[in-house]
């Protein structure tokens, strides 16, 4: 039910791992991009934008790595990687699956399962297995699922999705402020690290 899906998000961010100070300028980076191309395009560096401090400090790329100190998650690293100007535009999950050790004598690829949000909706499972031949050798072999632009233009935006939600005050899209609040508890030590330059701004060609 919906109360359920919020009492198990609301436990996540409860269980967040908080890492000490020196932790945090390992688990998270960030960055600002200079000058460069995407797709054939150039683009300025982010202190050449209009309006933009010469000297600014503000991030455009940030990356890291959460954990949740629970039984079930306990030293599964979840990262995430999010920036302007970057060299794809899309939002997407990879869950990469414990590496097992090899049977076979040689290193395997990871099994990795991905899921697309955006801007096509889809997954993909990448798993190894034989390749075609009378050598027994392994290579990823992938399954692949994805929305194509029929489908994609007669699904509901995604705000009339919640709007419709509203309506029927189903809140499972909708954070608790016990999920924010919590959240935050960390972002603000982040935030506060990154404001006092506590850690260094990488730059990144656009």
């Amino acid at each position: 039910t919906k109360d359920d899906i919020r009492a198990e998000k609301i436990k996540v961010f409860k269980n967040l791992y908080h890492p000490t100070d020196e932790e945090l300028k390992e688990h998270f980076i960030r960055g600002q991009y200079r000058s460069g191309k995407v797709d054939g395009m150039k683009y300025i560096s982010y202190r050449s934008e209009p309006n933009v401090n010469p000297e600014s400090m503000t991030e455009t790329f940030a990356s890291g790595a959460f954990f949740v100190d629970t039984d079930r998650f306990r030293d599964v690293p979840f990262f995430f990687r999010t920036g302007k100007r970057l060299t794809e535009k899309g939002t997407h999950v990879n869950i990469v699956f414990k590496q097992m050790d090899s049977i076979f004598g040689e290193p395997l690829a990871p099994n990795v399962l991905t899921i697309y949000i955006q801007p096509t909706e889809g997954f993909s499972l990448s798993l190894n297995g034989k390749e075609v031949g009378e050598e027994f050798k392994l290579a990823p072999n992938s399954l692949d699922y994805r929305t194509d632009a029929t489908a994609t233009g007669a699904s509901p935006d995604p705000y009339e999705k919640l709007i419709y939600d509203v309506l029927n005050n189903n809140s499972t899209n909708f954070s608790h402020w016990e999920e924010v609040s919590a959240s935050w508890e960390l972002i603000d030590r982040i935030e506060k690290l990154w404001a006092e330059n506590g850690a260094p701004l990488h730059d990144y060609k656009a």
